[in-house]
């Protein structure tokens, strides 16, 4: 830890000297700061530690993975997200500059790191892979999100900024698929080193997901599907397996268990208020009168409840009576006669410290329930059906269920594996995602199945640009379905 803290001073020091670039509003990196900072290792060592802050920061948020899907209702305070909503506008969209922060970090790491000196190669190439995989992943986020997007693969050096068009989505994937590919090629390693790291078997489901958006969202192929499950594969001989007990996973006591593919970790000052527990658990004293507080994780301070579990959410976990996760999901919170005051989330219970509860479970990434669940959609999507059936099963079974015994067909078994991943990944950011694919696929209509998607079935599922990312780049044209007040 003492490491891991110099290295976030060392960031902060190196942020202070180079600006805060994105592909929109640029400053050049100083060269004076370029001669002084980039000597060695280390140096690629603390910068790479800072990419990682800034694409936990990224993510610490339900917007993307969770607000626009269908596993949420409003809490007692609220307010929701535009998101939530379906109101998305340029207006109110969120800019994208973040993103494109950290490809800039990325790239001026990898254009640097051929430069410095290292006494140890694998350490090297290590540091490469990691970072060829957080530009993948980052990519990866921007192509689900907004589609076309401009590819940028060199840092900004000097006061000349090239302001790029947005590039097909397509374009976007096999960007993404080649950086996942040198990251694999360059690890020194088939394991781990760290969980809280990216790894081998980290990008080898980054692969598989990214593969089967590919194949489902992109109109790929069923070579897309069986290089998919050939990821998973993959993964699977490092070793990682599904703990016997569901609640185990998410123990803030074992963060990097053997079910955890790749996380970022949290500790108790650095999780802000964006934490999805944060917005999903109230406020202990507004639960004053509930006989089952001590059940609960609440928090004085640090819990907001802008958003509780949705109706159909406790539907689909209670379709199976008996299923273990409906407690790790949610929790009633009812008074000395029954009665209903609030429900919250029951998953990602942080830490109770001296002076409060504070919400500092890492941020799963990638874990093997998560990719069981993949193997079978890309299984389903091939007909392969008792091979989906299998790992189906796999997790049904941990959750304390019998074997899915509903019909077989393929339609019939890719609905329930939709359904199934609410089950197991609520509120683990990637509910969205997986309405899009499904629906990509066939399997679900999206405008069906989101409630405030109901009466507005053209409402486009890629997110606008937002208006001032559009002023700052007069290249970039609006996301189909959003009109624009951008002058050009």
């Amino acid at each position: 830890m003492k490491m891991k803290k110099i290295w976030i001073f060392l960031w902060i020091v190196c942020c202070a000297l180079y600006s805060s670039c994105s592909l929109l509003e640029v400053e050049p990196v100083s060269t004076i700061t370029s001669q002084s900072f980039w000597k060695n290792s280390g140096d690629a060592k603390a910068y790479l530690t800072g990419i990682y802050n800034k694409v936990r920061a990224l993510n610490n948020t339900s917007l993307y993975g969770e607000d626009r899907g269908d596993a949420f209702k409003v809490g007692e305070i609220g307010p929701s997200t535009n998101a939530w909503a379906q109101n998305l506008l340029e207006n109110n969209a969120p800019s994208y500059q973040d993103a494109y922060n950290i490809i800039h970090h990325t790239n001026l790491l990898l254009y640097k790191i051929d430069g410095l000196s290292f006494t140890n190669e694998a350490d090297k190439n290590r540091i490469k892979a990691e970072t060829y995989y957080l530009r993948a992943q980052t990519y990866f986020f921007l192509v689900r999100i907004w589609g076309d997007v401009p590819i940028l693969l060199d840092p900004v050096l000097s006061d000349k900024i090239e302001l790029k068009p947005r590039s097909p989505k397509e374009e976007v994937m096999k960007q993404i698929l080649s950086d996942i590919e040198q990251s694999l090629s360059l690890f020194p390693e088939e394991g781990f080193v760290n969980k809280n790291y990216s790894s081998k078997p980290a990008a080898y489901a980054l692969k598989a997901d990214a593969l089967l958006w590919k194949a489902k969202v992109l109109s790929g192929g069923d070579s897309d599907l069986n290089e998919a499950v050939n990821a998973i594969n993959e993964v699977e001989k490092s070793g990682v397996e599904l703990l016997p007990e569901y609640a185990s996973v998410f123990n803030n006591a074992n963060k990097r268990n053997a079910e955890i593919i790749f996380s970022l970790y949290f500790e108790r000052y650095e999780t802000g208020n964006l934490s999805i527990a944060t917005n999903t658990t109230s406020r202990t004293d507004n639960l004053s009168m509930a006989v089952n507080l001590d059940e609960a994780a609440t928090s004085p301070n640090q819990s907001r409840h802008v958003y509780a579990p949705s109706e159909k959410t406790r539907v689909l976990y209670l379709k199976y009576p008996g299923d273990k996760r409906y407690q790790s999901a949610m929790i009633d919170l009812v008074d000395k006669d029954g009665n209903l005051i609030l429900t919250q989330t029951n998953k990602f219970r942080g830490k109770v410290y001296t002076d409060d509860r504070y919400f500092d479970d890492d941020l799963i990434v990638y874990r093997w329930g998560d990719l069981l669940l993949l193997r079978a959609e890309a299984n389903a999507a091939l007909n392969k059906i008792q091979d989906a059936l299998s790992d189906l099963n796999a997790v049904r079974q941990r959750a304390g269920l019998d074997n899915y015994a509903g019909p077989a067909d393929k339609a019939s078994v890719e609905k329930e594996l939709c359904d199934e991943r609410l089950r197991e990944l609520f509120i683990e950011q990637k509910r969205w995602f997986d309405l899009v694919r499904f629906h990509s696929g066939g399997a679900i209509n999206i405008y069906n199945e989101v409630p405030n998607l109901n009466d507005k079935p053209d409402f486009p599922l890629y997110w606008p640009i937002n208006y001032n990312d559009m002023v700052l780049n007069d290249q970039l044209k609006q996301t189909d379905g959003y009109e624009s007040d951008v002058q050009r």
